[in-house]
Formats: C-alpha cells, structure tokens, sequence
C-alpha cells in the first residue's frame, strides 16, 4: 500500500496543476467580474428606487469595487472632491434623475501588468436610461485603472470622457 503513496501524490499534483492551467479565473476574468458587479450597483430599476435602501447596496457594492481613496475625472462634476464615499453619494441619487438606468462596460478592453499587480480597463460605456418618460443613451469614453490590493482587484481611478466625444 506504501508504494503507492508517491504515485498518488504525482496523480494529485498533476490533477492541481491542470486545475489552475484550465480552469481557475484569469486576473482579467477576476477585472471583468468587478466590472459586472459595477454594472449591476449602478442600474436603477422601479424596484431600488428607496433611497436610503439604495445607498446601503450602492455602499456595499462599491465597497468591494473601488478603494476608499479613489479619484474619479468626471467633466459634468466640478467638484475636486474624490473617495468612494462621494462615488457612493452620486450613484445612490441617480434615481432622482431617472426612472431606469444600466451601464454597459461590457466592451472595455482589460490590459494587466506583467507582474500582475496593475490594470486598466479601457473601452466604451454605454449608460442608458429613462428620463421623464423617454429613452436617452449616453455613450463616453472611460478608462478605470485597478490595484491589486490585499489580493483583491480595487479600482483607483475612473476617467470619464466628456459629452459628445
């Protein structure tokens, strides 16, 4: 019985490493998977339109999206404010302004660091929503740039493209 621990213990490595090879998340699946979850805190639907319930999933959600300390170039803000908190302030009062809204990142192209450490995400985003009854679509430019950080991907800095652009 003996003999045949070694040969297992191969059979086992072998079984991890082709796990890893095939079938555990790239860092940019792990990127893309933070961005979904972006999408789906920023929608706005006749059912999350409480504010105070909004901000509470808005605040959850972002907190596992940015760092607390991200800066944001967003042309319609004037503010220098910055910092997830703010982020989280904004999003939470979309509903103010429309009825429906999704954003699609879905077309943003993910480049991560040869040691795995950084990332951007560069693309067009599309937000659509309903405003007093009517359809509105909105497409900019935007590049979020990422840090792996405590071993999770956090996003520190959101570019936005101005209007028309």
């Amino acid at each position: 019985m003996k003999r045949y621990l070694p040969h297992l213990g191969v059979v086992i490595g072998i079984a991890i490493a082709v796990y890893a090879l095939f079938f555990s998340d790239s860092e940019e699946d792990r990127i893309r998977a933070k961005l979904d979850q972006l999408e789906d805190a920023a929608r706005v639907s006749d059912a999350n339109t409480n504010i105070v319930v909004r901000t509470a999933r808005v605040k959850k959600e972002f907190a596992e999206v940015f760092d607390k300390d991200v800066r944001f170039e967003i042309p319609e803000l004037t503010s220098d404010e910055s910092g997830r908190d703010v982020l989280v302030g904004l999003a939470a009062q979309a509903p103010r302004m429309y009825q429906t809204v999704s954003v699609d990142l879905g077309g943003l192209d993910i480049t991560v660091d040869e040691a795995g450490l950084t990332a951007i995400a560069q693309g067009p985003a599309t937000l659509t929503g309903t405003r007093g009854g009517q359809l509105e679509r909105d497409d900019r430019t935007v590049s979020l740039s990422f840090d792996k950080i405590e071993g999770d991907w956090k996003v520190v800095m959101v570019s936005v493209s101005a209007a028309g652009q």
